[in-house]
């Protein structure tokens, strides 16, 4: 008995022994644990890769597999086949997006950055190109936004529908702008006028919406980066 009482004693010892030496950071061999530097602990590195097309498309395989009625997955789904210039993935993910939800401003845009593009792109040549476009001319009639309208009609119908929200005047604002940069002083105009714009709510007048932080910031960023507009992005809102 006492042997065993001995042994548990000199074993709880050690023990104390290790828990003491791995809190000081010092080894067994007594020297000390020194924990490594991160060189990148913002992720810079992470960020820099050679081929960022082909690691977004992992992350998008990723996100429809997993995600499938997210409209996150098709928005990114969207921006990487437009730059892939995979036109008929691209016209997939702006079905998809439609499909959840055809009055979000994001689905909005996307509708019109591919009908713009798609009117920009020259004749087919290619028999594989041929092929595409048979099949955008079979499919594109069923967006019913576009039936019988240019794409500014449906910009301006799409207003007419959500001129009481902040951010879907500022998704019309981008288009009018895309569709034509000549508009720009209207696109600004367009925002500008929605903030100052008061409406009836709860029996009294008040802003239209109790607008995020985000939002103005968003609206921001348009103004500063896409209208280039620094006095409108500048102005309080």
């Amino acid at each position: 008995m006492k042997k065993q009482r001995k042994a548990e004693r000199a074993k709880k010892e050690a023990e104390e022994k290790n828990e003491e030496s791995s809190s000081s950071g010092i080894s067994k061999s007594g020297k000390r644990h020194v924990k490594p530097v991160d060189p990148y602990p913002f992720g810079e590195k992470l960020l820099k890769t050679e081929y960022p097309l082909s690691e977004a498309t992992k992350y998008l395989k990723l996100l429809q597999k997993n995600s499938p009625d997210s409209l996150e997955t098709h928005l990114l789904s969207f921006e990487v086949n437009m730059r892939k210039q995979k036109i008929l993935l691209a016209f997939q993910a702006v079905k998809q997006l439609l499909r959840l939800d055809a009055e979000n401003p994001d689905s909005h845009r996307c509708l019109i950055k591919f009908f713009h593009k798609l009117g920009s792109m020259p004749a087919p040549l290619t028999d594989a190109e041929k092929l595409v476009w048979g099949v955008l001319e079979a499919e594109c009639p069923s967006i019913s936004q576009l039936q019988e309208k240019t794409l500014s009609e449906a910009n301006k119908v799409f207003l007419g529908k959500h001129e009481e929200s902040l951010m879907h005047i500022v998704a019309v604002a981008e288009m009018l702008y895309t569709l034509e940069q000549t508009k720009k002083l209207e696109a600004v105009k367009l925002i500008e006028d929605s903030c100052n714009k008061v409406m009836p709510m709860n029996g009294a007048f008040g802003p239209v919406l109790a607008w995020k932080l985000k939002d103005c910031i968003a609206v921001h960023k348009l103004l500063e980066k896409v209208l280039i507009d620094q006095d409108a992005a500048l102005s309080p809102l």
